[in-house]
């Protein structure tokens, strides 16, 4: 979960999905969680982020997004990027939006994955 200078938080959606998610993917062999973390957001993001930075919000179970039956084991780490950072979509990632925890506004046609809107639903309900 990548959260920018003011607060909003990143949610991306790769080519031929409708679904937006929290930046990231699997992991290579050999990779723990935090090495797939960083590698993942400098693929599809180009952010370099400082592996001593990551905040680990916990690991989860949840149906996934877009493989119909099949459920998601994620490791989530949380990265706060500096103010004015430039983030653009790269690679496998066909959108970029950025939300407000209380006000996740998604394009016509898109829809939250189950992770991703279980977590943000969570963290506003303890921020409020």
């Amino acid at each position: 979960m990548l959260i920018d200078g003011d607060g909003r938080i990143a949610l991306v959606r790769k080519h031929h999905t409708r679904f937006f998610i929290f930046p990231g993917g699997k992991p290579e062999l050999g990779e723990d969680g935090v090495a797939t973390a960083v590698r993942e957001v400098h693929e599809e993001l180009g952010v370099s982020l400082d592996p001593a930075a990551l905040k680990h919000l916990g690991d989860f179970t949840t149906p996934a997004a877009n493989e119909t039956g099949a459920e998601l084991f994620s490791q989530v780490y949380q990265a706060r990027l500096p103010v004015g950072l430039a983030v653009t979509a790269r690679a496998e990632i066909a959108e970029l939006i950025w939300v407000e925890l209380h006000d996740v506004e998604l394009p016509t046609a898109t829809d939250l994955a189950p992770l991703s809107g279980m977590i943000l639903d969570e963290m506003a309900r303890l921020s409020s």
